[in-house]
């Protein structure tokens, strides 16, 4: 038996139309039983070839199912170790209770041209004598074109003439029971694999995703944006199994998380890809105007501020001076009405740094902001300093 065993969604797809559809206009592989007569003992083995002549014309699948006189005839082993189809979306099978024969599979590029390409090798055993047909009841032969365009033309088939064996011989009786199908489980199929995505993207961008499947293989892609529900986009992959796809819309700031699956034609879903995730962030330009807005916002705080603490100083010396023979009492309430102007300036300014602080939880201050936070602290314990000291001065000049 082969190896490499594989399931190939899309070449069954193509292949179901094929047997069902018209054959393209440039038709011309044949599919045929070699030898295509004979004369067999009864009970006694022979061995047949599915053979394939593209007609000059390179190959990449082919499927068939045959149909044997069950009555003469039966299967004992369907062999294909040496075929030229070495990816199998059904791999062969038979029932001698149906009298079927049905296989489903393609190879990579290549392909394959040539005058007589082994597929299949049927064992079978006689079991009355007469005459037994062994017939193609449908068929495709798709072209490695691109499009997986049917050629096959024709179909030959076989007629064998089974006899009793000599007496001498064993005989082998007929089946009294009808012989047990051959179950085939149906078997999972492997996951395709993304090969190149983004780490990151700018928002307003397209998001571009590779991934590897099977050759021709259907493909669900689901793209979900943080916690919404995915969206789901069906794709088929190249001959090579290749698929690039561009999501349908600009992507937005957030996360964007993204996994594929392999679909089969009888529609069994292979287990999803690793996930991967993209994070779309804003574009440089928004970026760097928002943190040029902070600045200006803290730089012309900081001014505004150094300023009110200026005009206070000059206002409360003048004023000190000008009633400094006043009584101590007027120059208590100066020096309250002068408190509360500077704990609403440090109430202000304490505002701005923790506005700081915020920004500092959520990225990275940049090196002039933090040096500005530093200053404003330092200015403001400066003013305060100097304050208490000029009013400590004018109660002394008071007494």
């Amino acid at each position: 038996m082969a190896k490499n065993r594989y399931k190939i969604p899309f070449l069954a797809g193509i292949i179901f139309f094929g047997l069902t559809g018209p054959l393209a206009v440039s038709a011309q592989a044949t599919l045929f039983i070699s030898p295509k007569d004979g004369i067999y003992k009864v009970g006694e083995l022979f061995s047949v070839l599915v053979n394939v002549n593209t007609g000059g014309k390179e190959i990449n699948a082919a499927a068939a199912q045959i149909n044997f006189d069950n009555t003469r005839l039966e299967v004992t082993e369907v062999g294909y170790s040496r075929s030229i189809l070495t990816l199998w979306t059904e791999e062969p099978i038979f029932s001698n209770v149906a009298g079927t024969i049905r296989f489903s599979g393609g190879l990579p590029n290549p392909g394959f041209n040539g005058a007589s390409g082994a597929v299949l090798r049927v064992n079978f055993k006689p079991k009355v004598s007469g005459q037994a047909s062994v017939i193609f009841s449908s068929g495709a032969v798709l072209a490695n074109d691109g499009k997986g365009t049917n050629i096959v033309d024709s179909f030959k088939g076989a007629l064998f003439n089974t006899i009793a064996a000599a007496p001498s011989a064993p005989v082998s009786m007929p089946t009294l029971t009808p012989a047990t199908a051959v179950v085939k489980a149906e078997k999972s199929i492997s996951a395709p694999t993304i090969t190149e995505y983004p780490t990151s993207l700018e928002a307003g961008n397209i998001l571009t995703i590779k991934a590897l499947s099977y050759p021709n293989g259907k493909v669900l892609i689901f793209v979900q944006k943080g916690a919404n529900d995915p969206e789901i986009i069906e794709r088929f992959s190249g001959p090579d199994g290749r698929i690039v796809y561009n999501y349908n819309k600009p992507v937005e700031s957030g996360f964007y998380r993204v996994w594929v699956k392999n679909v089969t034609f009888e529609g069994v879903t292979s287990d999803s890809s690793e996930a991967v995730n993209i994070e779309v962030i804003q574009p440089l330009f928004f970026r760097i105007g928002e943190v040029a807005l902070n600045y200006a916002t803290i730089v012309v705080t900081l001014l505004g501020l150094l300023a009110l603490v200026g005009l206070i100083v000059v206002a409360v010396l003048l004023r000190a001076r000008q009633w400094q023979k006043r009584r101590r009492k007027e120059v208590r309430e100066a020096e309250d009405a002068l408190h509360r102007a500077f704990d609403l300036l440090k109430e202000d300014t304490r505002d701005n740094l923790k506005n700081l602080e915020k920004a500092r939880s959520k990225r990275e201050l940049t090196e002039e902001e933090e040096r500005i936070a530093t200053n404003l602290k330092q200015n403001l314990d400066d003013a305060e300093r100097y304050l208490r000291k000029e009013i400590e001065d004018i109660e002394k000049e008071v007494k």
